[in-house]
């Protein structure tokens, strides 16, 4: 059926739809490269940061008893100790935020669309969120959601069983011994949580990328119409410079045959040709500006035909005469005494030879 939406989107359908910030993209990759970081930085530089932390929490401590419980003396020692902390984990968030970006971009490229920012009410609609909690998206959303509870689970117990009497024996050991120990722990349920993350990721990208193509189809009749959009524009600009360069050929080939061509001089070239008897008026039969006009000025020289500087008259035959028109009325006058002395210089001529 010629409804049906067989065919591969154009490169224009693309466009369009990144312009208005429709994309492939799972929040999955930004989650999961986001928890593998963290949890290797943890691994990485966990006892650092916990030694910072610590050093930052004695010293503020350390230093309470002996100020005066002002408000500008507490102000300030929160502001001490605040901008300590910041200064400790920023070499942990900073790579995280860093990370975060890098895979946004990685997955749609440096892309920014105001289209996504403005107010969609069919989006608070509640029949059609009904709709999309029971369409194939929804429950494509719903089961990934418990197949990452499902594995987190298993990670979890997996990991607490099998480390059990180490676990038990932190009963026995020096708080920071058993804190050291669980936290390691910890950090190692979290990479390998973090590791099971990237697979999904990677498949719910995967999936995404397929759900976008498929939005993206278009129908046999779409892509026809499209077609004939983008060549229309182009066939015509075809026929448009087609026709510019019939109307120079004519221009140029009626200048052997005129009388006198008016230059501004540089700007503006009018060519004009009279027929005693046959015209009742002067015609402008060709004319151009820059370029244009010096091309006329050439072809007039190679065929001896007079040259008139009158800057006002050529602006204003330049403008107000069309190529195959008459000379109106009210430059009759100027015409003529630039026909009667181009006249006059031709019978100097003759009569000299």
């Amino acid at each position: 059926m010629s409804g049906e939406r067989t065919e591969q989107a154009t490169p224009r359908r693309r466009d369009e739809a990144r312009q208005k910030g429709q994309i492939a993209k799972s929040v999955e990759i930004n989650s999961a490269a986001v928890m593998l970081a963290a949890f290797w930085l943890l691994r990485l530089m966990g006892s650092h940061f916990y030694d910072g932390l610590a050093t930052v929490m004695r010293r503020s401590f350390a230093h309470l008893p002996g100020i005066d419980m002002t408000i500008e003396e507490l102000q300030g020692g929160a502001l001490a100790t605040g901008l300590a902390m910041i200064w400790t984990i920023a070499p942990f968030v900073l790579p995280l935020l860093l990370v975060g970006v890098v895979a946004n971009v990685a997955q749609v490229g440096w892309l920014f669309s105001g289209k996504t920012l403005q107010p969609d009410f069919n989006k608070i609609n509640p029949a059609n969120g009904f709709k999309r909690l029971f369409s194939l998206r929804g429950l494509v959303d719903l089961l990934k959601s418990l197949l990452k509870v499902v594995i987190v689970g298993f990670i979890i117990y997996i990991t607490l069983r099998d480390n059990y009497p180490t676990i038990i024996s932190t009963s026995r050991m020096q708080l920071a011994s058993g804190v050291s120990m669980l936290a390691q722990l910890a950090i190692e349920i979290g990479f390998r949580v973090a590791m099971v993350m990237v697979v999904i990721a990677a498949i719910d990208y995967a999936y995404q990328r397929y759900e976008h193509e498929k939005s993206l189809r278009m129908t046999k009749q779409e892509v026809k119409e499209e077609m004939k959009q983008q060549e229309n524009p182009q066939l015509k600009s075809r026929i448009r410079a087609r026709q510019r360069q019939l109307a120079m050929s004519r221009m140029m080939a009626a200048i052997p045959q005129a009388d006198v061509v008016i230059t501004n001089p540089t700007h503006f070239a009018v060519v004009l040709r009279y027929q005693q008897g046959k015209m009742a008026a002067p015609q402008v039969v060709a004319k151009g500006q820059r370029l244009v006009a010096q091309r006329i000025k050439e072809k007039a020289r190679e065929h001896n035909i007079p040259l008139v500087e009158n800057k006002p008259l050529a602006r204003t035959l330049f403008k107000m005469v069309e190529v195959g028109q008459a000379v109106p009325t009210e430059l009759y006058q100027a015409v003529a005494e630039v026909l009667a002395f181009v006249y006059r210089l031709k019978s100097l001529k003759s009569g000299s030879r």
